[in-house]
């Protein structure tokens, strides 16, 4: 598997970093979790056509994970579009609500390939993928899950936005890659976010092996310091988040 980071950012414009997006190529599908500002353009210059995406993964509705989906289910209507096979969106339990209120009266989803927005189960398989998810500490008006990949005894945690938890621990528990929400240093914890210090205590606990803190908050100070402070508690490698980095796991 292999993971390209499209945005590292947030809500905050920045010209370093977009907002929360990732590319997962597995064997033979290529995955989007999460599809916010500068997402497509990120793709494009990864030379990924979103024509060519097999699923979307969304881990909650905040615009900075989901500001160029309208987009995209836009360019699916293009009229010389080459498609057939199915696309799937997948959502936390209030997704739908949202699609079909918000992104449905702005763009109309294509009819010329099988088109499909659900709710994420906790567990599945797809495409020789097997994928679980599970709730997440970040918001009192909206849904917020992470995602777990597994594909050939290897396995990608995308933790989307999250407070510390329990069930953030036991998904990502022994993971190949940890790519987790690291808004903060300690010194400026932000409730539904995790700083550095946790980031790095959640990885431990879990016994990740590979840890990559994103979704960096504009911060004083060099973004070296959330790894110092992340290493305090967390003993084995980790790598911070930037646009267009690539991992292969």
């Amino acid at each position: 598997m292999r993971v390209t980071i499209l945005g590292s950012g947030t809500g905050i414009p920045s010209l370093e970093r977009c907002s929360a997006g990732y590319l997962l190529q597995t064997s033979d599908k290529n995955y989007l979790i999460d599809c916010g500002t500068g997402v497509l353009h990120q793709l494009e210059r990864n030379r990924t056509s979103f024509s060519n995406l097999d699923a979307i993964f969304i881990t909650h509705t905040h615009s900075d994970h989901i500001g160029d989906l309208t987009a995209l289910v836009h360019a699916c209507r293009l009229p010389d579009l080459q498609r057939t096979k199915p696309l799937h969106i997948y959502g936390p339990s209030d997704f739908i609500n949202f699609f079909t209120t918000i992104v449905q009266p702005v763009a109309k989803p294509p009819t010329s390939f099988p088109f499909f927005v659900e709710v994420a189960p906790i567990a599945w398989r797809r495409d020789n993928i097997n994928i679980k998810t599970c709730n997440t500490v970040h918001s009192d008006r909206f849904k917020s899950i992470a995602y777990r990949f597994e594909e050939n005894g290897k396995s990608v945690v995308f933790s989307g936005d999250c407070d510390v938890d329990d069930e953030i621990i036991t998904l990502a528990k022994k993971t190949d890659l940890f790519i987790c929400d690291c808004s903060t240093l300690a010194a400026g914890k932000i409730f539904g976010h995790l700083c550095a210090a946790e980031v790095g205590k959640i990885a431990q606990q879990a016994q990740v092996k590979k840890l990559v803190p994103t979704h960096f908050y504009p911060i004083e100070g060099a973004d070296s310091q959330r790894a110092d402070e992340c290493a305090r508690h967390y003993t084995g490698t980790i790598t911070l988040a930037e646009d267009l980095l690539q991992i292969v796991v």
